[in-house]
């Protein structure tokens, strides 16, 4: 089986526009848009259906049977008919095995205008391209995705664990956070989405808030293998300390946003894939987009991305295509008035990578708790971009992890980018909290004019300074 990620080349080559449009008498439009297709998305599963691929799109109602032929016998047409309604599914009900004569399968996501399928035969993959290769980019589904590597304790200090929340929140006053808080502004209205490993939704951090999971499976894609939504697990702890910084009851820089979390990364390899984060990434636009949130401001958090290089085996054009529909996925976020934040890496200076090298996002370095550059904080320059853009606590930061058998919750303090991020898309939500009617791009300038600067250094770039709220 070989699995592509088809995206319209238009969708691809279109820059990201305003997602808030203001109209003639400067009244501000805040609706979300789930308009944000382009015109030859559609063609993709048309096409796939008529090629005979199976849909995993949620399936619709049984048709009805017609040209019956009278009592006693069945025409020849009547009996296709009869025997399409059996094999169409009904909503919820059971999806039967495949029988091997299937060309493929696929997966229609609207709000990213992307299509994921999968071939069982080269004839199934020729036939495809032959139909749709003229409008539509093949992007191959085999470079691996992963969040910032772990970062070794010499570099940062001891990773101590705590089986209880702090006694206050350890953001020092320059952050802006505790000023924030005594002025009621603490998130409240704003949507925060995390692509991450998961999060734990019954550790103490989190427990008293209604968190909204998506589990994206291993094949979210495929018929026999659904994402679905169920209570909030985390199989690594990565995602719940994200979730623990930027939202966190005790911890968390913004902790009354309404949290969107997606497991999209494996805990066994840190990894994922193109089509698992495009089938994360229409979920939370699907949520964004629902009437009663389409007017609520929204950010949503990325600690994680490509490798520096091509992985071996893959070649060059084909990691350059993953990485333009990342970037496009990206667009699509500020097209939908959504500011996407990224983790810059962990590699130390000159080691730019993507999503965070792309103009669409805010990259993120990481400081100390006295404004020291993490010597792991990536930075670089790509082309006339500078990465990062702003810089968030990411050492040493304390927050939610894991909970024993007997329900005893753990804290853990860890350092990374990927801490740095939710620092920062917590500063976001929290400027968004106190003024909604701003756009993301607004939100994204109002972080960068008043970070605070930090002095040169002789090996990082700094964008900015560190991102604070005033």
């Amino acid at each position: 089986m070989k699995s592509f990620l088809l995206v319209p080349k238009e969708s691809i080559e279109t820059q990201a526009r305003p997602g808030v449009r203001g109209t003639a008498q400067g009244e501000r439009v805040l609706s979300r848009s789930t308009a944000l297709r382009f015109s030859a998305a559609q063609k993709a599963p048309d096409a796939l259906t008529a090629l005979g691929l199976r849909s995993a799109t949620l399936p619709g109602m049984k048709p009805e049977v017609s040209g019956q032929a009278p009592r006693g016998r069945k025409s020849a047409r009547g009996k296709k008919a009869a025997k399409q309604a059996e094999a169409t599914p009904l909503p919820g009900g059971p999806v039967t095995e495949q029988t091997g004569a299937e060309a493929g399968s696929y997966r229609f996501m609207p709000l990213i205008g992307a299509t994921m399928a999968h071939f069982y035969s080269p004839d199934a993959e020729k036939a495809a391209r032959g139909e749709l290769a003229e409008e539509f980019e093949f992007i191959p589904d085999v470079v691996p995705l992963s969040f910032p590597g772990p970062v070794s304790a010499g570099q940062t200090g001891p990773r101590n664990r705590g089986m209880s929340s702090l006694a206050t929140r350890e953001w020092p006053d320059e952050s802006g956070v505790p000023l924030a808080h005594a002025q009621g502004i603490r998130g409240a209205g704003v949507m925060l989405g995390i692509l991450d490993t998961g999060v734990d939704a019954d550790h103490p951090e989190h427990a008293s808030k209604t968190i909204q999971f998506r589990y994206v499976s291993l094949f979210p894609n495929s018929p026999h293998n659904p994402a679905r939504d169920v209570r909030g697990f985390d199989p690594d702890g990565h995602g719940t300390h994200v979730c623990g910084i930027a939202a966190g009851v005790h911890h968390g820089v913004a902790p009354e946003v309404d949290l969107y979390a997606a497991s999209v990364i494996e805990s066994e390899t840190i990894r994922t894939s193109l089509g698992r984060v495009a089938a994360g990434m229409e979920w939370l636009l699907h949520q964004f987009s629902r009437p009663e949130n389409a007017s609520r401001p929204a950010v949503v958090n990325l600690s994680l991305g490509f490798p520096l290089q091509p992985p071996p085996g893959i070649s060059e054009a084909d990691y350059l295509l993953n990485q333009r529909a990342l970037q496009a996925m990206l667009r699509r976020l500020l097209d939908s008035n959504i500011l996407p934040i990224v983790a810059a890496g962990n590699s130390g200076p000159d080691t730019v990578g993507y999503p965070a090298a792309f103009p669409e996002a805010l990259a993120v370095g990481a400081v100390d708790f006295e404004r020291n550059v993490a010597t792991f904080s990536a930075s670089g320059a790509v082309g006339r971009r500078v990465v990062p853009d702003v810089m968030g606590y990411g050492v040493n930061v304390y927050s939610s992890t894991e909970r024993r058998c007997n329900n005893q919750a753990f804290y853990e303090r860890m350092s990374g980018t990927s801490m740095a991020a939710p620092y920062v898309a917590g500063i976001a939500a929290l400027y968004r909290c106190r003024a909604p009617d701003l756009t993301a791009l607004e939100v994204r300038d109002l972080i960068l004019a008043n970070a605070i600067k930090l002095p040169r250094s002789a090996n990082h770039r700094t964008g900015k300074g560190l991102a604070v709220f005033r």
